[in-house]
């Protein structure tokens, strides 16, 4: 044996005897607690997961594998008294793109594609159809959606490629005609419905645009109200949306199950209005006017109200805008305000911020959260408190000589440059509006029957009319009315209140003393009509007594009565009323601060009531600075309440009672006479209290073919109509300029140039009042005989 062998021999039995370090068992142990120490990792982390954490886990994966889509409540509707719509909702889409779905959709789309165009270029057909040009799919979408929707086609792409995005909202509110088009498309193109949404929703409508935007107010991006009875009555309005819970696959595609959820909408209650739009219409028509014609510049407003029950007929500010496209600024004035700044160099921001003001403006409500100066429409309170207190009676007199000192301060009559009025009894005192009398009404009162009457008449609190933004008035309490400001708080040129305060003090001053809480709102209705809350008359207090009521309207009537009618009257009816001109005294001293020469500027008023033998309405209208040669309210406001009751009174069930010389003064009905014999069109002309004039041959069988004025129109008895023979042209004549002249002269002078005249206007038999408007402007050329109607009014200065 060699020894090299031995050596190594002996060394690897050594090796094989050495005893091992860890045996079988030992290796056993180790491996046994690795497993447990698993298990029980395993198990822990699976009782953390099911137990301790399993709502969270299960929340993620409910979250996961479930859609939650949003079931939009329809908006309640608002009429008006006679059910007329003014608002509604209408079903529209939200138009969505999910990024990440297209871009999985491409993926199985393009390798379609790719399988066709190798089928193609194998077939060895030569007849065979183009394959045509393969077009990505966000690229197809972008495209399309682009065209439809008038969007960006780049931005479009963009968002499409951003495919970690599930959500990304083209356009919103997208009316039913557009989505039936993308809906086509995706069916033509076989693109899956996850990849292009359509979210229903709802948009608010206005059928009427702007009729009464400023108390109906409009609906935000989301729904909301934020104006008006829309941001009033927002909670009864909107209703309860409901919710759809589905189960989705991996790709978002739903899944029908058992225990998917389904709660349904609940839909927003309807409001039914006082406001009645024909009403509405005629207050608006003739504030637009106005506003016009006096190039108003601090726009205007109107109320007419229901004096027993509160209940808003009509309220309007104008200019007012268009609920459907509420950010577009109607305003000349705000208009002209960007394009002044603009033109000093303003910035985007500050022209941005200037917008935003005047936009926020012109969605107030005039009528309710703006304070004025009342003028002399006070006095009729003045003039009752005095009443009810007996400080005065029907029977007292004042002396008027163009100023008064009070307390070592003289304060003017507006008639100052007279010399007064002189003696003057309680009735002329109203009619003539004389500042001093009424500072005698006050003294005679004193500070705390003032105070104490203010208050009652409501004009140190809101009325708590249903629409937002009331104002607070701002008055001179009565531990700070010292004699100067009881004087001139009596004739209404210290103390600044709202609108539909002093509104609301008329009825009280006209309906047996109740001040009554006005409402727009009439009742609340369900979807299903049924009536869920109704606004009763509420009645405050009585401010006066039944007496002291109709001792007011006998005054008040009397006022607009006064010789032979004022701009408020209206034949047939029995109006009360009074006008008022304040001076925007607290404006005129702030600008003189810094501009020497700085001018007063007016507010021009006038409250009307009728009928007087039996009160129903209020109206009152509020004209803020006038620009024009006339700013008195008698001049600029009261026309409006002749005009809009002369229109809308019937409608109300308020007819007329005509006096024998109002029946005189009437107009009558042009008879139809063309095509009839002579004898015969004459006796029908003249059985409507009508002249004739025949033009041609009228002998034998002549028959009228011709006559001016034509049929259908009313105008005066006495008128003369043209009836023409044989085919002969009617003559022609130029039309005069009668602005500025009496009806007596002005009817001659139209009469002289072959043309009838039509007098309208309150003030129309007024001794003193001049034609302010004719229809036809001088130098027009017209028909001989056509009618031309000429508008008087009488400019009563009224403090």
């Amino acid at each position: 044996m060699r020894k090299g062998y031995l050596f190594f021999k002996k060394k690897d039995d050594e090796e094989l005897t050495k005893k091992p370090v860890l045996g079988y068992r030992g290796r056993q142990l180790i491996i046994l607690l690795a497993v447990i120490a698993f298990a029980f990792f395993v198990g822990y982390h699976l009782l953390k997961f099911t137990v301790l954490d399993g709502d969270k886990w299960r929340m993620l994966a409910y979250n996961q594998q479930t859609s939650e889509l949003t079931i939009m409540a329809n908006r309640g509707t608002i009429y008006d008294a006679n059910g007329t719509v003014l608002a509604q909702s209408s079903t529209v889409w939200n138009i969505v793109i999910a990024p990440q779905p297209i871009y999985m959709a491409e993926q199985e789309r393009s390798k379609k594609f790719q399988e066709k165009q190798q089928k193609w270029l194998a077939d060895n057909n030569p007849e065979k159809e183009p394959l045509g040009e393969y077009k990505p799919l966000k690229n197809l979408i972008a495209e399309k959606l682009s065209a439809l929707l008038g969007v960006k086609q780049d931005g479009m792409l963009k968002a499409c490629e951003d495919i970690e995005s599930y959500y990304y909202i083209v356009k919103r509110k997208v009316d039913k005609p557009v989505v039936a088009e993308i809906q086509k498309f995706m069916l033509d193109n076989d693109i899956p419905a996850n990849c292009i949404v359509m979210e229903e929703t709802s948009k608010r409508n206005y059928p009427n645009g702007t009729l009464a935007a400023n108390v109906i107010g409009f609906t935000n991006f989301d729904g909301n109200g934020v104006y008006g009875l829309e941001a009033y009555y927002d909670e009864y309005l909107r209703g309860t949306d409901g919710k759809a819970f589905y189960t989705t696959d991996g790709l978002g595609q739903g899944v029908q199950y058992a225990n998917d959820n389904y709660f349904s909408a609940v839909d927003g209650y309807s409001l039914v209005l006082t406001i009645d739009e024909v009403m509405q219409h005629y207050l608006e028509k003739n504030l637009e006017a106005t506003v016009s014609q006096h190039s108003v510049i601090n726009r205007a407003c109107g109320i007419i109200m229901n004096c027993k029950t509160g209940g808003i007929v009509a309220m309007a500010t104008s200019p007012s805008y268009d609920l459907n496209n509420p950010s577009e600024l109607t305003s000349v004035y705000d208009l002209q305000k960007l394009a002044d700044a603009k033109e000093k160099g303003a910035s985007e921001e500050e022209l941005d911020a200037l917008e935003a003001t005047l936009r926020e403006g012109q969605w107030k409500n005039k009528a309710v959260t703006e304070l004025y100066y009342p003028g002399s429409v006070f006095k009729s309170v003045s003039c009752a408190a005095g009443l009810d207190t007996e400080s005065i009676s029907m029977e007292s007199e004042f002396t008027c000589t163009g100023s008064m000192n009070v307390a070592g301060t003289d304060i003017d009559c507006w008639y100052w440059y007279g010399g007064g009025h002189g003696t003057l009894t309680l009735q002329q005192a109203l009619t003539k509006s004389c500042n001093p009398s009424f500072m005698q009404i006050g003294a005679a009162l004193g500070a705390d029957n003032f105070s104490n009457y203010f208050e009652s008449f409501g004009f140190t609190e809101p009325t708590g009319i249903d629409l937002p933004g009331e104002a607070q008035s701002l008055y001179i309490p009565r531990s700070r009315m010292g004699p100067v400001e009881l004087a001139t708080s009596a004739f209404g040129q210290t103390n600044k209140i709202t609108p539909i305060q002093m509104c609301t003090a008329y009825c009280a001053l006209v309906n047996g003393g109740y001040l009554v809480t006005p409402h727009v709102v009439d009742k609340i209705i369900d979807s299903s009509g049924n009536v869920v809350e109704t606004k009763e008359t509420e009645i405050k207090r009585q401010v006066i007594s039944k007496e002291t009521s109709q001792q007011m309207c006998q005054l008040l009537e009397t006022v607009v009565s006064d010789n032979g009618g004022t701009n408020a009257y209206i034949q047939g009816y029995r109006i009360g009323g009074k006008s008022g001109t304040a001076e925007k005294i607290d404006e005129y001293n702030a600008e003189l601060a810094t501009n020497p020469d700085a001018k007063m500027t007016y507010i021009s008023t006038f409250a009307a009531c009728v009928p007087m033998d039996d009160p129903q309405y209020v109206m009152l209208v509020m004209v803020d600075t006038p620009t024009g040669p006339e700013y008195y309210g008698s001049a600029v406001a009261a026309p409006i309440v002749s005009l809009v009751f002369s229109e809308g009174l019937e409608h109300l069930g308020i007819y007329p009672t005509y006096t024998a010389e109002e029946q005189a003064k009437m107009d009558s009905t042009v008879p139809y006479v063309v095509g009839y014999l002579s004898m015969k069109a004459e006796s029908l002309v003249k059985s409507a209290n009508f002249n004739v004039k025949i033009v041609g041959d009228d002998s034998g069988e002549a028959v009228v073919t011709n006559q001016v004025p034509y049929s259908g129109i009313s105008i005066p008895k006495g008128s003369t109509i043209i009836l023409y023979f044989n085919d002969i042209d009617p003559e022609y004549a130029t039309v005069p300029k009668v602005i500025g002249m009496s009806a007596d002269k002005a009817n001659e002078v139209m009469t002289n140039a072959g043309f009838n005249i039509k007098i309208s206007g309150g003030a129309a038999y007024n001794a003193d009042a001049k034609a302010t408007m004719q229809s036809f402007a001088e130098g027009a050329y017209l028909p001989k005989g056509s009618v031309i109607e000429v508008t008087f009014s009488v400019s009563i200065q009224d403090g």
